[in-house]
C-alpha cells in the first residue's frame, strides 16, 4: 500500500513541478506544433498569445488527477484490506495507468529533463507496487480473508457432518 501510496505522492509532486517549471512544459507543447515552435522562440509564452494559440491547461488537469488517485486509492486500499480481490485488481489497473501514464507523458512527448527523470522514479515506484499487489503473501492473504464464511462454502448443504 506504501508504493501504490508513493505513486499518488508522486502525481502531486509532478503537478508541483508543472507549477515550477510551467514555462518549459508550454515551450516543451510548442516544440510540437509548427505554428506554436516559431512564436514561442520569438516572444515565450506571451508570443504564443499574441500569435492566436492557447497551449492546454496543464495544472488544472494535472491536480484534477491528483485528486482522482488519491481518492481511487483510499477506497481501493479500503476494500483491498477487507480482502477483496477486486480492490487487487482496481490498484493493479491504476498502477498499469501510471504505467503508461509515465512512458507516454516522460518519453514520448520529450518533456523537460526533470519530468524525464520524475518519469524514471515512477517506473521504479509502479514495479515495486506492481510486484507487492501480485507477490505470493498478497495473493495468499486474499484467498484465506474468505476461507472460514460458511455462507461461501460450496460444500456445505446446510447440514452438519458426523464425522
Amino acid at each position: 500500500m506504501r508504493a501504490v501510496w508513493g505513486l499518488v505522492g508522486m502525481i502531486g509532486v509532478t503537478v508541483v513541478l508543472m507549477a515550477v517549471f510551467y514555462t518549459s512544459v508550454i515551450g516543451s507543447w510548442a516544440r510540437r506544433h509548427d505554428g506554436a515552435r516559431e512564436a514561442f522562440a520569438q516572444g515565450g509564452r506571451p508570443g504564443l498569445e499574441r500569435a492566436g494559440f492557447v497551449p492546454p491547461a496543464f495544472l488544472p488537469v494535472g491536480a484534477t488527477m491528483f485528486v482522482v488517485a488519491a481518492m481511487l486509492v483510499w477506497v481501493l486500499t479500503v476494500f483491498f484490506r477487507e480482502g477483496h480481490r477486486w480492490g487487487q485488481l482496481g490498484l493493479s489497473g491504476l498502477v498499469l495507468g501510471t504505467i503508461f501514464a509515465s512512458v507516454a507523458l516522460g518519453f514520448v512527448l520529450r518533456p523537460p529533463v526533470v519530468f524525464v527523470l520524475l518519469a524514471v522514479a515512477s517506473l521504479v515506484l509502479e514495479a515495486v507496487a506492481a510486484a507487492c499487489l501480485w507477490h505470493r503473501d498478497t495473493l495468499d492473504y486474499l484467498s484465506d480473508t474468505w476461507v472460514d464464511d460458511p455462507i461461501d462454502d460450496p460444500t456445505d448443504d446446510g447440514v452438519e457432518s458426523s464425522v
